[in-house]
């Protein structure tokens, strides 16, 4: 009797304590609102800043009572058409909003973790939303609940629901739905996210009448940044989809498989770091493998003062120009007085200063036969004046930059087996053939510009710059012979390399595939290809 009196105790206190937290809060609830909007107003218009569309939250009544309160909101979005005319979108939110410490939804999950409010937020009914609520056959399509800590950190999930729903007439959308975990500190220092879609299915038809079928399957999104010294997130995302198939009605299949996109930046001693990362595991068509394309970009010492200094110019000049030109608008003019003149040239000179660096390390196309690759990359340096002729400021700006192409010689083959392919051919002697007749014009055709060599089975071309001197496939020369060098032979492209063979390159009459293929090539077609050509 003596425990249970002391547990009866017990439970009254918290009862009390509760209904004292639940009262301060009802009171605290309308400044936390009145905040929580206008920095959701402020965050939408910095993230749609020059593209002319414009969004409004507004609280539109709160009814408060002892435990609980209920809000409803509207967000307003207001888009330039492609007529330039704006396009006005109301949409209409409902939320029930439990006061802490002890919120009854957490309890009922044995979550004794104290918190200001748990918002129970869903998207309500109007003449723009009711057929997503017929849809999801009168469930509310977007629901979530998120968790106000003491500390103004926030914590919940969002759910989009499943829909099957013709939107119009000929049209039809499947959607598995959607799952967003989102935990963010105060004012978004500090946020992550995590969500996962299963599969999207869009079908209807274009403006020709054709059939048009989309699918989208295992979209999953993953991210958790911090804001750093300025206006810019540091840390990982990646979003990824595994596979996106595209169909025009009776024409094979377009798949797109393991599709991702991948980040990651930080800062160190006042200086960005970072890279992003494009990949598409493969491509096919009619059920037959084309490629898979990888791009990798890298960028390292950006100083953070210049950069946020720069984002904060965009913002002032910039922005209004691409506002303007969304909205189908004159264009303000982007003056800049002396002052501001001065803080840009002040600002690019930091940047420079620290000798930036960026590069596309890696762009390549991977076929079935063979890999093309191109890398690129820039050292940056302060010159000693802005006010220099172009020429000698470019030589100051650009402290060394690097250049590598490699083509497999195989993959000429393989472009040519693609457009047959997408043309229908499915004489696969005859596209073999094609493909190698190709792959030995197109790689002569580049072998007689001098600008690429062949070594073993590749077509490989290499440029590095340092010191106003230039290293091309091995050879040293000025900037100026490397000018004049590449445009002297880049008109061997259209075919016209002369009479003279690349030093490498077997002569068409010694090559041991040229007899083979003038053999078996159609009548039509002439014994040697015209230089011309």
């Amino acid at each position: 009797m003596k425990k249970t009196g002391i547990a009866v105790g017990v439970v009254v206190a918290v009862g009390i304590l509760s209904a004292g937290g639940a009262w301060y809060t009802g009171k605290q609830l309308p400044d936390v609102l009145a905040g929580s909007i206008a920095e959701a107003n402020q965050k939408g218009a910095d993230a749609l800043l020059g593209t002319g569309i414009t969004s409004k939250l507004e609280l539109l009544s709160l009814d408060s009572h002892l435990f609980t309160s209920t809000a409803h909101y509207r967000l307003t979005l207001d888009m330039p058409a492609s007529e330039g005319e704006a396009r006005h979108v109301e949409v209409l939110l409902v939320d029930n909003i439990q006061h802490g410490p002890l919120p009854a939804s957490r309890l009922a999950k044995l979550n004794l973790w104290p918190v200001l409010a748990t918002s129970n937020f869903a998207l309500e009914p109007n003449e723009l939303t009711q057929k997503w609520f017929d849809a999801a056959k009168g469930a509310a399509p977007l629901t979530g609940q998120v968790s106000l800590g003491y500390d103004h950190s926030t914590s919940g999930t969002l759910e989009l629901t499943p829909l099957d729903f013709a939107p119009e007439e000929g049209q039809n959308v499947k959607f598995s739905g959607l799952k967003l975990d989102i935990d963010a500190s105060a004012r978004a220092e500090k946020v992550a996210i995590k969500g996962a879609m299963e599969s999207l299915l869009l079908s209807g038809t274009d403006t020709n009448g054709e059939a048009i079928k989309v699918e989208l399957r295992d979209l999953t999104m993953d991210s958790d940044q911090k804001l750093g010294s300025g206006e810019f997130y540091l840390g990982d995302s990646s979003v990824k989809l595994a596979s996106a198939e595209f169909k025009i009605a009776d024409k094979p299949p377009v798949l797109i498989k393991n599709l991702s996109q991948t980040g990651s930046f930080e800062e160190a001693a006042g200086k960005l770091a970072g890279h992003v990362s494009y990949d598409i595991g493969q491509i096919s068509f009619a059920g037959k493998d084309i490629a898979g394309v990888q791009m990798l970009w890298r960028m390292k010492d950006f100083d953070a003062a210049a950069v946020q200094s720069l984002v904060e110019l965009y913002k002032d000049k910039l922005a209004p120009v691409q506002q303007a030109q969304a909205l189908g608008q004159e264009a303000p003019e982007m003056a800049f007085s002396p002052a501001e003149e001065e803080k840009l040239k002040a600002d690019i000179g930091q940047l420079l200063a620290g000798k930036p660096h960026i590069a596309m390390e890696k762009f390549s196309i991977k076929t079935a036969h063979g890999e093309a690759a191109l890398s690129l990359s820039v050292d940056f340096n302060k010159p000693e004046s802005f006010e220099l002729p172009p020429p000698e400021l470019a030589k100051q700006l650009i402290a060394q930059a690097d250049a590598k192409l490699s083509v497999d010689k195989a993959v000429i083959g393989d472009g040519v087996r693609v457009q047959a392919a997408i043309a229908g051919e499915t004489d696969e002697k005859a596209i073999e053939e094609q493909a190698n007749m190709f792959t030995e014009m197109g790689s002569g055709m580049a072998l007689s510009t001098e600008l690429v060599a062949l070594k073993g089975e590749k077509l490989e071309s290499s440029l590095h710059y340092a010191n106003n001197e230039v290293v091309f496939n091995d050879q040293k020369m000025s900037v100026e012979e490397f000018a004049m060098l590449v445009m002297s032979k880049a008109g061997g492209l259209g075919g016209a390399g002369g009479d003279e063979q690349p030093e490498g390159m077997v002569p068409d009459d010694e090559a041991p595939e040229a007899g083979a293929l003038d053999e078996e090539a159609p009548e039509e077609m002439p014994e040697e290809v015209p230089e011309e050509q």
